[in-house]
C-alpha cells in the first residue's frame, strides 16, 4: 500500500483540473483519462508538439527530457519552460502546468513560430520604459513634402535605434512621430535603468548634432523631442506579424511612462523620469521634483525634471 501511495503525485492543470497522477502515466495520458481536452494530433508520439504545456511550478519534479522530446524542442526552438505532455511524467512533489493550445484554432499561433529563435511566449519582467515624441512636428508635416517628412523621421529614428541597441534596449513600438523602447530584457534593474537614461542623454546629444549639421541646413528646421521614463513590472512576449517577430510589452507601467512623456509639455521640460527611475541612478543629477497626478492613474507620482525647456511655445 505504501509503495502505491508513493507512485502518485499532485498535478494542477490550470483552468482544467487538479488530481493525483501516477508516475507511470504521461501527463497527456493522465489528462485524457480525466477528460481534459488536450490537443494531440500525432497521438502522443512527440511529432506534432500540439500537446505543449507551460510549466508554472515544479519543474524539478518532472522526468528528464528524452531524445524524441529534445528533437521537437530543437526543431521548434521551444523555451525551457515548455514541455510535451505526451513525453513528460511527474516523478515527485507537486506540479502546476497549463495547456498552451486549447483547440485547433491555436495551432497557427505556435506551429509556425519555429522561425522565432528564443521565443518568449509570455512572462513578467521588470523593465525600464522610455517614451519619446517629436515636439511641435505638425507644422513641419503641413508645410513639407511627404518624402521630406518621412525622410526626417527615418533619419531621427535610425540614429535613435542605434543608440538604444548599443545600450541593450529594444524599440517596442513606433507611432507617427513617436516611439517607445524597453530596457532590462537581459540586465539587472539598476543596470538597465542606468542604460536607459544614458541612452536618452545620448539621443539628445545626437539630436543636437543633427540639428546643427543637417536639419537646419537642409530643412531650415530644428527638431525637438520630449522623453518620459518609468520603471515597473510588465508582461512581455513575442508576436508574429506577417512572419516577422514583434515584441510585446504591456501593463500599467507602460501607461505611466506614456503619461510622464505627455507631461513634458505641461512642465516645458524635455526629459522627465519617475521616482522609481531616479532612485536607481548611480549618479543622480540635481533636479526639480514634483508630485503629480497622471491622467487615468489613481495615485500621484513623484517626478524628476531632468531636461531643459523647449525653445518654442508650449503646445
Amino acid at each position: 500500500m505504501n509503495d502505491k501511495v508513493r507512485r502518485y503525485h499532485h498535478i494542477t492543470i490550470v483552468n482544467d483540473a487538479s488530481f493525483l497522477i501516477s508516475s507511470d502515466d504521461s501527463i497527456l495520458k493522465a489528462a485524457l483519462k480525466k477528460k481534459i481536452p488536450f490537443c494531440c494530433e500525432c497521438g502522443g508520439r512527440a511529432r506534432c508538439s500540439t500537446c505543449r504545456i507551460l510549466v508554472i511550478h515544479g519543474e524539478e519534479h518532472l522526468s528528464e527530457i528524452n531524445v524524441a522530446e529534445r528533437n521537437v524542442q530543437k526543431y521548434f526552438d521551444l523555451p525551457d519552460n515548455v514541455r510535451l505532455a505526451c513525453q513528460t511524467y511527474v516523478k515527485g512533489g507537486s506540479v502546476k502546468v497549463k495547456r498552451i493550445m486549447n483547440d485547433e484554432s491555436d495551432y497557427p499561433l505556435y506551429l509556425r513560430n519555429k522561425i522565432m529563435k528564443g521565443e518568449n511566449i509570455g512572462k513578467e519582467m521588470r523593465l525600464c520604459l522610455v517614451f519619446l515624441d517629436i515636439r511641435n512636428f505638425t507644422p513641419f508635416v503641413e508645410h513639407h513634402l511627404a518624402f521630406d517628412v518621412i525622410h526626417v523621421v527615418r533619419k531621427l529614428f535610425y540614429h535613435f535605434e542605434e543608440i538604444i541597441k548599443a545600450n541593450n534596449g529594444r524599440i517596442i513600438e513606433t507611432a507617427g512621430d513617436g516611439l517607445y523602447a524597453a530596457f532590462g530584457f537581459d540586465q539587472t534593474t539598476r543596470e538597465s535603468t542606468n542604460k536607459a537614461v544614458a541612452s536618452v542623454w545620448e539621443m539628445f546629444k545626437a539630436l543636437e548634432k543633427l540639428n546643427g549639421e543637417y536639419f537646419k541646413r537642409y530643412f531650415n528646421q530644428e527638431i525637438e523631442i520630449g522623453v518620459g521614463v518609468h520603471l515597473g513590472k510588465v508582461v512581455t512576449g513575442d508576436l508574429l506579424i506577417q512572419d516577422n517577430p514583434h515584441p510585446l510589452v504591456m501593463g500599467y507601467p507602460v501607461n505611466v511612462a506614456a503619461r510622464i512623456q505627455d507631461l513634458t509639455k505641461k512642465f516645458n521640460n524635455n526629459f522627465i523620469v519617475s521616482e522609481e527611475v531616479y532612485r536607481e541612478l548611480r549618479h543622480k543629477p540635481i533636479s526639480v521634483h514634483t508630485l503629480e497626478r497622471l491622467k487615468g492613474v489613481e495615485q500621484p507620482f513623484t517626478l524628476y525634471l531632468l531636461g531643459e525647456e523647449f525653445s518654442y511655445q508650449k503646445e
